[in-house]
């Protein structure tokens, strides 16, 4: 009876059969190498640190421009001590004005109140000194039970109503007297030793003489009326 042995081994990644030399074991196969898509990778690579590094750039790009130090009432001239400097980065929906135009700025007219804090634009100002053309300024007079307890803001839209001297109010088209006369308030100040407050409002140059009369008499009550 013939016994089968097993193969022997010889030395590691050879076989030994029947007594024959070890036969070589093949190589592994070797991996294609392609260079397109290694010199894509590297090229994305770079692109996305270049475009990091931009943008950094980019946001940390500060510009000076013009703030408001403090708040400007509508109506006012522009003063050196209502600017101030702040950096700001470019951003299409901001248009400040650069503060290397300070001194252009100095002396305009504020086109509506300005905040303070808020970036200044161009069209918050206006060259165009009080009072427009059409309309006088009058100082308004008035005791505590002649106007509302409610302060009164720049740009706000009021009535000058005649009063007699009684306090009642004057009837239009009476002897003497004129009917409400709208205006605009520019301006409230604090109340005096004599217990008066004095408003400046913007009148139609019509209405100014008479205005400024009734006011110089204490005959003007003071009416708030809702805006648009």
């Amino acid at each position: 009876m013939t016994r089968t042995h097993p193969p022997r081994t010889g030395a590691p990644g050879r076989a030994v059969v029947n007594g024959s030399s070890p036969a070589p074991m093949l190589p592994p196969p070797r991996r294609r190498r392609r260079p397109a898509l290694l010199a894509l990778a590297v090229a994305m690579v770079v692109l996305g640190a270049l475009g990091a590094a931009y943008l950094a750039t980019s946001l940390g790009r500060t510009t000076p421009v013009i703030a408001v130090a403090r708040e400007v009432p509508w109506g006012q001239q522009i003063t050196a001590a209502d600017l101030v400097e702040a950096r700001v980065s470019a951003h299409p929906a901001l248009d400040p004005i650069p503060y290397g135009d300070r001194d252009q700025v100095i002396g305009m007219v504020a086109a509506t109140t300005l905040t303070r804090g808020s970036l200044l634009t161009r069209a918050a100002l206006t060259a165009q000194p009080l009072p427009p053309p059409g309309q006088q300024l009058v100082g308004v007079g008035v005791s505590a039970v002649q106007l509302p307890t409610t302060s009164l803001r720049p740009g706000d839209d009021v009535l000058l109503v005649p009063v007699t001297g009684s306090g009642a109010a004057g009837a239009p088209g009476t002897a003497g007297t004129s009917g409400p006369v709208e205006a605009t308030v520019v301006r409230s100040g604090p109340p005096g030793t004599d217990g008066l407050r004095v408003v400046d409002v913007l009148v139609d140059a019509a209405d100014g003489p008479d205005v400024a009369a009734r006011a110089a008499a204490g005959l003007v009550a003071i009416v708030v009326v809702a805006g648009e």
